[in-house]
């Protein structure tokens, strides 16, 4: 074993113990045994690891030097260096080798400064072969092998901003959903509306989305094995190969709406003849108690295997109910995953996926911020103010017994073929399948000021099919490579979307004349509980459909060995629409004759408003009204109001990265975003698709990026910096205006915008012990030309007029100036054969963000800091078991993780509220 490691430091130095280094491996003739070989053409991982196993020698190389190299394999009877050199010709590998017999193949690299070949720093892999394999040396700097441009490649070499985490990584940081990942990575902001789990990714302050079937679409879109699919919410963030976080526009490659960036999840994929896996549990505070696992079994060798992995994750809510005593924002979530790796040829490559994640949560836990005087609720609502600002942000008192739920299928296969060495050709397919549904107290009282109550039973708010197809071809002789395709989504609700919304009945029914606020005396007689009474709207029918087809190309030329240059383009064309139906349920209204009893209003009265509005048609009467007539259609005869749009447009990339050295990767890239446009129903049914909020227009990104990324060995100091600046112009950029007509959010274009940031990664081994390493981003946002469009009064909406207003000059929300993270893991001196032990202290802060863009009390997120400690102990006493010890939030910090700003229109707002302090012990298996 000592040989083996001197051999392999050797190979990283230039030079072999015993031996210099070999020729080129075509002039090593007649050596070693003489046996039949059958390694077919196909990728040059695999040529070496069955050189391996049929020679029955150990070869050791880097993973990076040969995963994208194809071989022409080796058949017949032949020397074993003779196959060797068979599989090599054309790479442009080396081998080494070493007295003992040891073998080690490297990739020279030529150095400007003087023109000596050197192989890259280690780690090598030790290819499958029945001899011991080696261990990894151990090296704190090795790269993450990321897909950041649709192949796989060291994250160091691409050129391009990026934080990528192993699945040890996630563990060790705690992260196990969006809102935890924004914590670790430099521009990223997650933060939601009213629900928890509705996660919205903000890059570079980018992000933000559109209903399905409306257009739009989140900035920064998740892909889950090249699939784009939902990376937010619990469930996902286990058995990774990696995460990767890509930051600025990446629509060529990735496609649409990636104006803000892209969070790529890859799965860990079965392996071939390995027979692995591992078991983790974990107890902690608030009764949590999770557990996930994975097993990975080889069918036939070389050709089949399954990976089979899933977790759950329970525990008790930290927010009450002082009144129901239901504990709100806990966590009950599972999920399943079925790997299946299929090769029936050394050249082609299929991996079959199924993932389902199922999440049953009280969801909930909502605090009521602020109430504005003189707003049509605000005598109502602000005795409960006064009462939940005595309570604190962790007891609260709703009217709905709030819940979200959701089942999510995704299942793809990913298969690529390689014809030639050089040629590639990739097909990736889809179809998920999700629903959810969700009941939400928007007002955070016991009043029914605007509760939604989820969907019908045995139905959903959000139920979609979607299949993509994607295509891809790509060739690379080792100087030029291209890469094109065509994409293809089909989205569509395949069931009705049906939503039971309440609202304060009006004195006029639909009409209005303001809300009916009853004395106590009133109160008591009707046996109602509050002084509002709800009135019940039904949606029994909705549907939502969206197409996306895209054309793409990008190629890289080295102009010089070092020096390449990028260029891409690609062309987008969206189209969506969808139907609604909706009506006043009869129910609502008998309170009128109670009323008419007690005096309150006439009998005639009584009869006009039942008649009136019991199962009136929504959104027919609304028109009927803002048209100056009058309404008389009643459910089931409702019409359905459409909505409809389509948008096309351009994205590209240029580019130039220059390996100045093996350790220095400096480069320069442009690139152009799109994110489809838009259309707003709630517009389109008040105001007619003519009026200049109906239609949105496609949001357009254009950005300059200049970046270094740098790994340092001063003496036995070991050192790593990325850092990267940009500047990003907007035109029509994409934004909510919150609550403006109806109650409803609707979405606008700000004419033009610019970010300024700067964003770096660091990570420093003063000594073997001690590892530091740390985030920081800077990001000024704002609008350059931002005038609102003026909102006209719809007396039948009752909303009131909202003039135009200046926003120019304003910042973005969502949008933190300042972030940055440090983590410290300082290794204890216990003996070699007791395992790893180390404590792990982790710090995150973020300045302030806005989250209004009009002045409002608690429009900004104030500056938080958290602070988690760790205790680990890994391969405990020399055996495969991970012992740790944790605490999140250690000081307890309250911070904010949503925004409901509707302070200014709807009279109100509130928030949820981050999780508190926890602590508990993980205790993990690896076989």
């Amino acid at each position: 074993m000592r040989k083996l490691h001197a051999f392999m430091m050797a190979v990283a130095t230039g030079a072999v113990v015993g031996a210099s280094p070999m020729p080129a491996l075509a002039d090593v003739r007649q050596e070693g045994g003489f046996r039949v070989y059958d390694i077919g053409a196909g990728s040059m991982q695999k040529a070496l690891d069955a050189w391996a196993r049929q020679s029955k020698r150990q070869i050791i190389y880097r993973i990076e030097d040969v995963r994208p190299l194809r071989s022409g394999g080796a058949r017949g009877r032949l020397g074993e260096f003779d196959a060797l050199g068979a599989i090599l010709a054309g790479s442009g590998l080396k081998m080494h080798r070493d007295p003992s017999g040891a073998v080690a193949v490297s990739r020279p690299i030529a150095l400007a400064s003087t023109g000596n070949a050197f192989p890259v720093i280690l780690p090598l892999q030790a290819a499958t072969s029945p001899a011991p394999q080696a261990s990894e040396p151990d090296d704190s700097l090795q790269d993450i092998v990321v897909t950041a441009r649709r192949t796989e490649e060291r994250a160091q070499k691409v050129p391009v901003s990026l934080t990528a985490f192993t699945q040890n990584t996630l563990r060790e940081k705690g992260i196990g959903t969006a809102t935890d990942l924004q914590n670790f990575t430099p521009s990223l902001t997650v933060l939601g509306n009213v629900a928890r789990n509705q996660e919205t990714y903000t890059i570079r302050g980018l992000g933000g989305s559109g209903g399905a079937g409306t257009g739009s679409g989140p900035g920064v879109v998740g892909y889950f094995a090249e699939v784009p699919s939902s990376a937010s919410g619990p469930g996902s963030f286990y058995d990774l190969a990696s995460l990767q976080v890509l930051k600025g526009p990446q629509g060529t490659l990735f496609g649409r709406n990636t104006t803000g960036g892209a969070v790529l999840l890859e799965p860990a994929r079965p392996k071939l003849n390995t027979v692995e896996g591992y078991i983790e549990g974990t107890l902690g505070n608030l009764s949590r108690r999770s557990m996930q696992g994975a097993l990975n079994v080889p069918i036939v060798d070389d050709v089949l295997a399954i990976r089979i992995a899933g977790q759950f994750d329970k525990r008790d809510g930290y927010v009450t109910d002082v009144v129901t005593r239901r504990d709100y924002l806990n966590r009950d979530n599972y999920s399943l995953r079925l790997g299946i790796q299929f090769n029936p040829t050394e050249t082609i490559n299929s991996y079959t996926a199924v993932n389902y994640i199922d999440v049953n949560e009280h969801g909930g836990g909502s605090i009521l911020l602020a109430v504005r005087p003189g707003s049509p609720y605000a005598s109502v609502l602000q005795p409960y103010l006064a009462q939940q600002q005595a309570r604190g942000v962790r007891r609260t008192s709703l009217g709905v017994p709030t819940f979200e739920k959701a089942k999510n299928l995704l299942v793809l296969n990913n298969t690529t073929w390689n014809p030639t060495p050089e040629l590639t050709l990739k097909n990736v397919f889809s179809y998920a399948r999700t629903r959810s549904t969700s009941a939400t107290d928007r007002d955070s009282t016991p009043l029914p000021i605007a509760d939604l109550l989820g969907a019908f039973p045995g139905s959903y708010n959000n139920n979609l099919r979607t299949i993509t197809e994607e295509f891809q071809a790509r060739y690379d002789n080792g100087t030029f490579s291209l890469q094109g395709g065509g994409f293809y989504l089909d989205e569509k609700s395949p069931a009705p979307l049906t939503f039971l919304t309440v609202n304060p009945l009006q004195a006029g029914g639909i009409l209005g004349g303001g809300p009916i606020i009853l004395p106590p005396v009133a109160q008591a007689l009707l046996g109602v509980d509050g002084p509002l009474l709800p009135a019940l709207s039904i949606q029994p029918d909705a549907s939502v459909r969206a197409r996306s087809k895209a054309l793409y190309a990008q190629a890289q030329y080295k102009i010089l060995p070092t020096l390449t240059a990028t260029a891409g383009f690609r062309w987008t064309w969206d189209s969506f629409g969808g139907n609604i139906t909706s009506y006043q349920s009869a129910d609502s209204y008998q309170v009128f004759n109670r009323l008419a009893a007690l005096g309150l209003v006439t009998p005639a009265q009584a009869a006009q408003v039942i008649g009136l509005n019991a199962n009136l048609c929504v959104y027919d009467a609304f028109q009927a009204v803002a048209a100056g007539g009058f309404p008389t259609l009643k459910y089931p005869n409702c019409t359905k109001p459409s909505f409809s749009g389509k948008s096309d447009g351009p994205t590209w990339q240029l580019g130039l990265d220059w390996q100045a050295d093996p350790q220095t990767l400096v480069y320069a890239v442009s690139r152009r975003g799109y994110k489809s446009g838009a259309n707003n129903p709630i517009v389109t049914l008040f105001l007619g698709d003519s009026y200049p909020l109906a239609a949105v227009k496609p949001e357009r990104v254009t950005d300059a990026e200049i970046g270094l990324k740098r790994d340092w060995t001063i003496g036995t100091v070991k050192a790593r910096t990325n850092i990267a600046a940009f500047y990003t112009w907007f035109n029509d950029i994409q934004v909510i205006q919150r609550a403006a007509i109806a109650g409803s959010d609707i979405l606008a274009n700000a004419q033009n915008a610019r970010v300024v940031g700067l964003e770096f990664e660091g990570l420093i081994i003063p000594f073997k012990a001690l590892t530091i390493s740390g985030t920081y981003s800077y990001n000024d946002a704002k609008f350059l030309d931002y005038i609102t469009i003026p909102i006209p009064a719809i007396p039948s909406a009752l909303t009131a007029a909202q003039p135009s207003r200046d926003l120019s000059s304003t910042p973005f929300t969502f949008v933190a100036r300042h972030k940055f993270s440090l983590d410290g893991r300082l290794a204890l001196p216990i003996p070699a054969r007791e395992g790893d032990m180390a404590i792990r202290a982790t710090y995150t802060h973020q300045s302030r963000q806005r989250v209004a863009p009009d002045a409002q009390p608690f429009d900004t997120i104030a500056p938080y800091g958290l602070l988690n400690l760790r205790l680990e102990w890994n391969d405990v006493r020399g055996t495969p078991l991970d012992l740790a010890i944790y605490g999140t939030n250690v000081l307890d910090q309250a911070y904010r993780i949503t925004a409901n700003t509707g302070y200014n229109n709807s009279g109100f707002s509130n928030s949820i509220y981050g999780e508190p302090a926890q602590y508990g012990l993980s205790l993990r298996y690896r076989f």
